[in-house]
């Protein structure tokens, strides 16, 4: 009875807010920035699966203009998150068209392909593939630096997800049907041979990391690429050569300490991007004027 009483009040948030809404929890933890600091993790994660990594190495603009394809992502993933539905379904059909000439071959033998194995974006294993890692990352960097998830909301999370990934090609009988059945799929794919670094996927990654900047940024690079190692898998991390000992670990564990100990007392607003929180606001109060206007309606019909 709880269960479908969350339901319906998710169907009246989505009415009003699009696919979700302030009671989501999607929005409780993509608003926070802080998600950010693991968009690498999932990138390198994403691009570990040769199929994926040739794709985004044949076909994208990452290593031309890395700072445009980020930020063209970003904004299409705030659109699909915090907009409204007719924007979000603009949102998933550029993504969709961009992923629709998307195929190939497979270059060289990795992992688990033979060379000329042939790829295509839409696949449905790509596709379930780098959801998850977004869902897996996710939930991770909220976790670990803003505070606990009760494990109900961390299923909600993952359940609310499934609108995004259908959106975007991804067939519900794809998906795992709960939290644990994901998280277990995750972690069989780390430790199987179907993930394998590529040379492109090491070239993609090396410019994830250390994106074309001036000297001044290195500090924050080197940074960013500490956060980045020690969030991934080991054996991730281990796939790409990254070296990783008891100074990393230890290097790791303060920069976590200090920002679990510093966000979490942050005042929401100084938390959230501008940008989200923009789209939020605007988002609240379209809401507010079509649930206004509606229950105009209603009390006409009634009188």
């Amino acid at each position: 009875m709880r269960e479908a009483r969350q339901v319906e009040s998710g169907r009246a948030e989505a009415g009003l807010y699009g696919y979700y809404g302030p009671e989501s929890v999607t929005w409780k933890v993509t608003r926070e920035a802080a998600i950010l600091l693991g968009g690498a993790r999932a990138v390198l994660l994403q691009i570990a699966h040769p199929l994926v990594a040739e794709g985004v190495y044949t076909h994208s603009s990452y290593l031309t203009d890395p700072a445009a394809r980020t930020l063209h992502t970003f904004m299409l993933g705030q659109i699909l998150t915090f907009a409204d539905r007719p924007e979000a379904h603009e949102a998933a059909r550029t993504i969709n068209r961009l992923h629709a000439g998307v195929f190939g071959h497979l270059s060289q033998d990795a992992g688990a392909y033979r060379r000329g194995t042939f790829y295509r974006a839409r696949d449905q294993e790509l596709l379930l593939w780098v959801h998850a890692t977004l869902v897996d990352t996710a939930l991770l960097l909220y976790t670990s630096l803003i505070g606990p998830l009760t494990a109900e909301e961390q299923e909600r999370y993952y359940q609310e997800s499934k609108a995004q990934a259908r959106l975007l090609g991804l067939q519900p009988r794809y998906m795992p049907a709960t939290l644990a059945e994901l998280q277990r799929y995750v972690e069989e794919m780390v430790q199987s041979d179907q993930l394998a670094a590529t040379p492109q996927a090491r070239r993609l990654a090396h410019t994830v990391l250390f994106p074309p900047l001036p000297t001044v940024f290195r500090p924050v690079l080197h940074f960013h690429f500490l956060i980045t190692c020690g969030l991934l898998p080991e054996r991730v991390r281990s796939l790409y050569g990254y070296p990783w000992g008891p100074g990393h670990q230890q290097a790791f564990d303060l920069v976590m300490q200090g920002l679990r100990s510093t966000l979490p007392h942050l005042p929401l607003r100084l938390r959230t991007l501008p940008v989200t929180q923009h789209i939020i606001e605007r988002r609240i109060s379209s809401a507010r004027l079509r649930a206004y206007a509606r229950s105009v309606r209603e009390a006409r019909a009634s009188a």
